[in-house]
């Protein structure tokens, strides 16, 4: 049973998960911020979504330069149904470089970190939601994914709560949206739907892989591209997905939203 939180670390391809020691605090993912993450939903035992987050994964790997042949996709599944005993649980996996050295890395393959927890899910309603004043992003060739430097996220979070906020949407540094704090956002302005291009430095989510696909097969029109505040203030309803689910949001600078659940987005993220 997780009653907190489980530490395991696996480092290389060739040991098992085990416990991590003191050793282990010194390493590349806090000296430098040299890795990945993934936060995953397990139910019934098993990762939902498991091929998106690691398509994700090797994408982010491939840019790092970081061994994919450590990752072993069947042994991570065992391990998560072994410890499941019905629950649903959240999984933080964070994949960094093994290894010493200083800014220059001496090594591609990879140390694994899996901090499992029981799942709590995210609030179906934020009310009180403003822009970001102290934060915006900027364009990097690791923008769409989640890296182990995640300071604009941090900061802008730490700006949600002293303005006892529920959320914080992001501009880009040129003024248009790109996302929520923990979240990608999107939209509906009457049967239409629209969310932030990658271009708008968001990062590339497993929801929002989700609903493209999705809305694809539904041939539900969901535009993607740069948008202005004004524009988005024009919409019928707004929300926020991430790997907990779908959020709506009520309010945003006077202008009120619909909060009625939307179906088709529901079904995709249903746990019970």
């Amino acid at each position: 049973m997780i009653e907190n939180e489980t530490f395991l670390i696996k480092q290389g391809k060739s040991q098992l998960w085990s416990s991590p020691n003191s050793d282990f605090l010194f390493n590349r993912a806090g000296n430098f911020g040299d890795g990945l993450f993934e936060t995953m939903i397990a139910v019934d035992g098993k990762i939902r979504f498991f091929d998106k987050h690691l398509q994700r994964l090797s994408e982010g790997m491939a840019l790092l330069g970081l061994d994919s042949c450590c990752i072993d996709p069947d042994e991570l599944s065992q391990l998560i149904a072994s410890k499941s005993l019905g629950q649903v649980l959240r999984l933080r996996w964070n994949v960094f470089r093994a290894g010493a050295g200083k800014y220059t890395p001496e090594s591609s393959t990879l140390i694994q970190q899996l901090i499992i927890s029981a799942h709590q899910s995210g609030p179906a309603v934020k009310n009180k939601v403003a822009i970001a004043k102290t934060m915006c992003l900027y364009p990097t060739v690791w923008s769409a994914c989640k890296t182990l430097n995640a300071m604009p996220y941090v900061l802008a979070n730490k700006e949600r709560r002293e303005r006892g906020l529920d959320e914080i949407i992001l501009m880009d540094y040129r003024g248009f949206v790109s996302e929520a704090g923990s979240s990608n956002i999107f939209w509906r302005k009457e049967d239409e739907f629209f969310t932030p291009a990658l271009a708008c430095s968001c990062i590339n989510g497993v929801s929002r892989r989700v609903i493209f696909e999705a809305f694809l097969k539904k041939k539900i029109i969901l535009h993607e591209g740069e948008f202005t505040l004004d524009e988005l203030l024009l919409a019928d309803q707004v929300f926020v997905t991430n790997c907990t689910g779908i959020s709506y949001l009520s309010e945003l600078d006077e202008k009120k939203f619909e909060i009625s659940p939307i179906a088709e987005l529901e079904e995709l993220f249903q746990i019970f």
